[in-house]
């Protein structure tokens, strides 16, 4: 018998809004519905539809590697930031190191392949609606090709080559080994997800009314196609082929797929649909900020985004769980804190070197009323994605201090988290050797000095678990201007890439380059990006990775902190460089350029051949 996704019909709000449920509840109960009824409803085979949406995994908010608590993400993972909550791989006993784990991230093909059968059994049965015309079948088909070419994406990142079924499979219980698939090559996986997206594109509006403002259109589509195809190019570039091509991509591949993503790019910015967001060009920072608002998703740049709606029970709790310590609203909080490294990446807003002066040309620390004045000058979006010791938050500052300075010059540094008596009596004085949002090793609050502060709602009151409503976006504009530019630079058509990366700039409000290489077009896309887990993917797809952290790798990598002292002499600050946080130096093997295959997958499917380096 045929096996079928229409058994039960859940009512989801992701990716739609505020679509109504109650649109679907003028029927007989779900749970009786046959798959011949839905077939002949518009607005059930609508309902199946939220459901295949609902299965696509977005690496949003709550993307977390096993619990939440670990604080292990995409940007933790990679060199943008550390996790604050200690007990957790990684982030606890800095004198061990941690090896990236072999399922870090993984997406199990149990899980995964449910969902790839459910789009393979929409588009089987999607012929036999007797309901729809056949444009919208047209559409609806372009729809969930792209829905399965994500699914896709999501697996060849993870594992290289992985079994392509783009049919409806019928399970016999005498011929369970006709449901046993051996894995594609990796480059088979690509090409498939590179045509579904040119084909759906053809086939999806390019525009939607407001009732399906959140579905994919053409440009989403495209959107895929851009950044699927740049992978496949880096990786056919950079990386090399292992098992007769279940893992890598020759090198012969390398242009067309670079080719694909230039023109998918340039398709999307011709359009003329979506612009960079820019409504506020008199204060750079806060335009930059306000795109990733709660509520500003609709802001012209998001080509394609996750919604959220609380009352619909579909919130998410990144503030919640992100919040810096001294606006938590009781436990949890503090998750993601960016390094001095990303901190430093930050240019000047003349396009001079970002690195932070702490000291002045004799080696003497300089010295500051507001530790705030310290990041002067520097790219506007720093201000708007990282809260920095003195940021301004909700009303109030962020504080973050190491610890005091005595009169012999003797420091007093703080030895527990904010309110667990880090005092000093210096003369008779007391002073507090902790800022309310940090400055110890212990403790929740954030080691590094910073917290991430893009997507975080300053509005919100409710510090609750899933009551945050800000968009994710999956896909936006200045992803597609970054991926043309580089996908130009390996197609040696270095003044496109030139002017796509100073488009960039120019919003940001900083100075514009006259000259490009493809080290300033990976930097660019590193800070325009930062913290939309496009990073930790970046570094793989480079295979730059296993190389130690003083060529930009992650083996060594630990992640600095900043550390400023309130001297208690002038009522100055001065700052000095924290190395040695309690976090692991981490150890990335070029095995973990894959991910290993879970012994579950592996036990179902004789056909499977495990990734190289790893063992059942």
């Amino acid at each position: 018998m045929k096996t079928t996704i229409i058994k039960s019909i859940s009512c989801s709000l992701i990716l739609f809004g505020m679509t109504a449920c109650s649109s679907y509840l003028d029927k007989e109960s779900f749970d009786i519905i046959t798959p011949e009824q839905v077939w002949k409803d518009p607005k059930l085979i609508n309902g199946v539809l939220v459901n295949l949406y609902d299965g696509l995994q977005l690496e949003d908010f709550d993307y977390w590697y096993s619990d939440a608590w670990r604080l292990m993400n995409l940007s933790s993972m990679s060199d943008e930031a550390q996790g604050s909550f200690q007990k957790a791989p990684a982030f606890e006993n800095g004198n061990a190191t941690y090896t990236y784990e072999d399922a870090l991230f993984e997406q199990k093909f149990s899980d995964r392949y449910k969902l790839i059968r459910n789009c393979n059994d929409f588009i089987a049965q999607l012929n036999e609606a007797t309901s729809l015309s056949e444009s919208d079948k047209k559409s609806l088909l372009g729809e969930v090709r792209f829905l399965r070419a994500m699914h896709y994406f999501t697996l060849v990142k993870r594992y290289g080559g992985v079994p392509l079924i783009n049919e409806s499979q019928t399970y016999d219980v005498n011929h369970v080994e006709s449901l046993m698939v051996p894995r594609n090559k990796e480059v088979e996986v690509y090409d498939f997800i590179v045509k579904e997206c040119q084909e759906a594109a053809e086939a999806l509006p390019s525009t939607r009314d407001a009732s399906t403002k959140y579905r994919a259109t053409k440009w989403a589509a495209l959107s895929l196609c851009s950044r699927a195809a740049l992978y496949a190019g880096s990786i056919a570039k950079y990386g090399d082929v292992e098992s007769e091509g279940l893992v890598g991509i020759p090198a012969s591949e390398a242009t067309r797929f670079f080719q694909a993503s230039y023109e998918a790019s340039k398709a999307i910015l011709n359009s003329g649909i979506y612009a960079l967001y820019n409504k506020k060009p008199d204060n750079r920072a806060q335009n930059y900020c306000d795109m990733f608002l709660k509520g500003n998703g609709d802001n012209g740049e998001y080509i394609f985004q996750k919604q959220y709606n609380v009352a619909g029970g579909k919130g998410h709790s990144w503030d919640k769980r992100n919040a810096p310590f001294s606006y938590r609203g009781g436990g949890w909080g503090c998750g993601i804190a960016p390094t001095l490294e990303m901190i430093d990446s930050y240019e000047y807003v003349d396009g001079s070197d970002g690195t932070l002066k702490l000291e002045d040309g004799n080696g003497k620390p300089l010295r500051f009323s507001n530790p705030y004045d310290l990041f002067a000058n520097k790219d506007p979006r720093l201000f708007a994605s990282i809260y920095l010791p003195g940021s301004s938050c909700k009303g109030t500052t962020i504080e973050w201090i190491r610890g005091v300075i005595a009169s012999d010059n003797e420091k007093y540094v703080a030895t527990s988290q904010p309110g667990g008596g880090n005092q000093v009596t210096i003369n008779g004085v007391v002073y507090s050797t902790s800022g309310k949002d940090g400055g110890a090793d212990a403790g929740d609050a954030s080691k590094t000095g910073f917290y991430q502060k893009k997507f975080f709602d300053e509005t919100l009151t409710d510090m609750n678990m899933g009551k945050s409503e800000t968009p994710w976006p999956v896909f936006r504009l200045g992803e597609i201007y970054l991926n043309l530019a580089e996908a130009a630079m390996e197609l040696n058509k270095p003044s496109e890439a030139l002017e796509a990366v100073n488009a960039i700039r120019q919003r940001a409000g900083i100075a514009l380059l006259s000259t490009i290489t493809m080290d300033r077009v990976r930097h660019e896309r590193k800070i325009e990006l930062a913290f939309e887990g496009h990073r930790f993917w970046d570094l793989k797809r480079w295979r730059i990775a296993d190389q130690d952290v003083t060529n930009g790798g992650l083996n060594g990598f630990r992640g600095t902190a900043l550390y400023p002292w309130y001297d208690i002499r002038d009522g100055k600050y001065v700052f000095e460089r924290g190395y040695n946080t309690p976090k692991q130096k981490r150890i990335f093997l070029k095995m973990n350029y894959y991910t290993k295959i879970n012994s579950d997958d592996m036990n179902s499917n004789s056909k499977l051949v495990q990734n190289p380096g790893y063992t059942n």
